[in-house]
């Protein structure tokens, strides 16, 4: 894909949460249609999305092969991305509830509201979005396990509690999506045009819920902060780069073979901006939601940037 293209992707990006913000800005949109676009994204169309791509795959073994690759590589992100977070939460002497939601939104990105959406797009077919979904299966297992735990060391929700939520319509989807594509299941052309075209609303719902978040927010508060440009550089710039350098060591050392596609889809996850639920899960468990709205604002806006370049660096070094 041209770079010329992927500059384009982003600006439709950012073009469609612009409208959000305008609507909500024009009251055309009430505070109380966010809960309800993000309860279309979550509940309907991001799993019909999932479901109807992955359905209409091929199943071989390249597939198979990826998406071991891309599970273990998800866990490796994650640590580097803490490991990293903590140690810049140290040198910028954070105290303990931020330096928590400092290092979680280090290796917490919108992998969903922004990552689902822009793979999508970029990589039409359903095999970015497979790999993007076994990505965020990844997540959630460390987010409800322990995300959890550090937001709020003393909650009683812990253990099996926690990791009961990986259980929900997206996960739901994987699997009947896979198990589809292993069994060469697929739907009839209607379903698969009517639920297919409700699934690819995705994007643009994803991206009117961002630009209300981003309306609700005063941006002389959300730009104060120096920790959240040092956290901004560090996962939309440093990291991702780093990422494609190491992983290309790392498989060619190995001996493993991986494709574009689902290299580019560990390298774009990995640097897509703060992760909006975990604003939610600060409020909710007693961490620094302030903070975390910062992290999630500034981010959103610095990734307009940052993704054209991590794009143009994985068309220039990637596989």
């Amino acid at each position: 894909m041209g770079f010329s293209t992927i500059v384009n992707q982003i600006i439709i990006l950012a073009i469609l949460t612009l409208c959000g913000t305008i609507a909500y800005r024009l009251k055309i949109l009430q505070d109380s249609a966010k809960n309800v676009i993000e309860k279309l994204v979550f509940y309907i169309t991001l799993p019909l999305l999932i479901v109807t791509k992955l359905s209409s795959l091929d199943f071989t073994v390249e597939i198979l092969r990826n998406g071991g690759i891309v599970i273990i590589s998800t866990y490796l992100i994650l640590f580097i991305q803490v490991l990293v977070g903590k140690i810049s939460a140290k040198l910028l002497m954070l105290r303990k509830q931020q330096a928590v939601i400092h290092s979680l939104h280090s290796m917490m990105g919108n992998i969903v509201f922004l990552g689902f959406p822009l793979l999508d797009t970029l990589f039409p077919g359903g095999e970015a979005i497979l790999y993007a979904a076994l990505y965020q299966l990844v997540v959630n297992t460390v987010m409800w396990s322990y995300g959890v735990y550090h937001l709020n060391p003393n909650t009683k929700e812990k253990g099996l509690s926690n990791l009961k939520k990986l259980i929900n319509p997206n996960t739901i989807a994987l699997c009947i999506g896979l198990l589809m594509m292993i069994l060469r299941i697929r739907f009839p052309q209607l379903l698969q045009v009517s639920l297919g075209g409700l699934g690819s609303t995705t994007l643009y719902l994803a991206m009117i819920y961002i630009g209300i978040l981003l309306a609700q927010t005063k941006i002389r508060e959300m730009i104060k902060s120096p920790s959240v440009y040092v956290l901004s550089f560090n996962k939309l710039f440093l990291l991702p780069v780093v990422f494609i350098f190491l992983f290309k060591f790392v498989f060619q050392v190995l001996n493993l073979e991986i494709n574009a596609i689902a290299f580019s889809v560990l390298i774009l996850e990995s640097a897509m901006p703060c992760m909006v639920i975990l604003v939610l899960l600060a409020k909710r468990y007693g961490g620094d939601d302030k903070l975390a709205m910062k992290n999630f604002f500034v981010s959103t806006i610095i990734s307009l940037l940052s993704l054209p370049f991590v794009l143009y660096m994985l068309e220039i070094f990637g596989i």
